[in-house]
């Protein structure tokens, strides 16, 4: 007679079914802390940069997670609302003196507004063909970026040095500031979405993506809840931008729209979980730092192999956790 005992999976499934709400929210307080004495206990610039880049892909997770995971629309053009919100931010403070307090808010709302008539052209498209309009967006958003002289074209927008680093600039010396600024946001944007997960908002798109045709029957008018979902999708994904041309001082093209930003973003949600509210967080983790170590790791003869290490990692993800690392597990906070 043989005893089968329980997997990692089913003792991680038994361990969090078994906590409380309360403790729950404690454990989780409990990480935000130790997230929060990072830079008092390191210096590192290769740790805290990779950390800032998780918590901005946390946010951009979460951004395309509205659209994508919870109303079911595969958009791969969320780069275009990225850029949008990163060259609006730059352009308001290297051409017209706007501070960024003022700047990125405002990149949000324009991200907003080139979303909202994205999703317009697009939503009456279904699945795949949804997808490959947006791909095309970005596509042409790029090839207009290039050539635009009002956004610097090719050659991009530079921060101007004599101005940096001032509290008007919103630019810091240091790593630890933005390591505050891009984890604080990437919390605000996680609580929001786990308010979302619980609204009457959340619960109309999830079943516009389980069948848009009976919930259409059920009196949801499907198109209006995708511009919705559409346009808070756009905000978080505009403001993460206007936070990420703070960071890196420099914009361009290749930077912001290129094809393989638009799966990064995905990757975060894919690799944690599609339409949870945990997903782009795990996923974050996991990605980024494998993405930055191994980038340096297999730089040389090897640039590239990192991609072919994350196409095996996908492949596997879809076989065996088609939902994402942690989609069974998360309970009410996952679901």
């Amino acid at each position: 007679m043989s005893i089968e005992l329980p997997g990692i999976g089913d003792r991680l499934r038994q361990y969090w079914s078994g906590l409380s709400s309360r403790q729950r929210w404690a454990a989780a307080a409990g990480i935000v802390v130790l997230l929060a004495a990072v830079p008092q206990l390191t210096e590192n610039f290769f740790f805290l940069n990779a950390m800032v880049f998780v918590f901005l892909f946390i946010a951009l997770g979460h951004g395309w997670n509205v659209l994508g995971g919870y109303a079911g629309q595969i958009s791969l053009g969320h780069a275009v609302m990225f850029a949008t919100g990163a060259y609006t931010t730059a352009i308001l403070f290297v051409d017209y003196g706007v501070t960024p307090f003022v700047g990125i808010p405002i990149g949000g709302l324009v991200a907003v507004v080139i979303g909202l008539l994205i999703g317009a052209i697009t939503f009456p498209l279904r699945y795949h063909y949804f997808a490959m309009a947006t791909l095309a967006a970005a596509l042409i958003a790029r090839v207009v970026a290039f050539r635009w002289d009002f956004i610097g074209g090719a050659t991009g927008i530079e921060y101007p040095f004599g101005e940096l680093f001032t509290v008007y600039s919103f630019t810091f010396r240091d790593k630890a500031p933005y390591y505050y600024v891009t984890g604080g946001f990437a919390l605000l944007v996680t609580l929001f979405m786990y308010r979302l997960d619980h609204s009457r908002l959340g619960i109309y798109l999830k079943a516009i993506n389980m069948d848009q045709e009976l919930a259409e029957n059920a009196g949801l008018r499907a198109f209006w809840y995708k511009m919705y979902a559409m346009g808070l999708s756009s905000f978080i994904t505009g403001l993460a931008g206007g936070l990420y041309v703070q960071y890196v001082l420099y914009i361009d093209p290749l930077a912001t729209l290129r094809v393989l930003r638009n799966i990064d973003i995905i990757m975060v949600a894919i690799i944690g979980g599609v339409g949870t509210v945990l997903g782009p967080v795990i996923g974050a983790f996991v990605f980024i730092p494998v993405r930055e170590y191994t980038r340096t790791a297999l730089s040389g003869n090897a640039t590239g192999l990192g991609w072919v290490i994350f196409g095996v990692v996908l492949l596997l993800i879809s076989i065996y956790r088609p939902g994402g690392l942690l989609n069974e597990y998360t309970g009410r906070w996952g679901e």
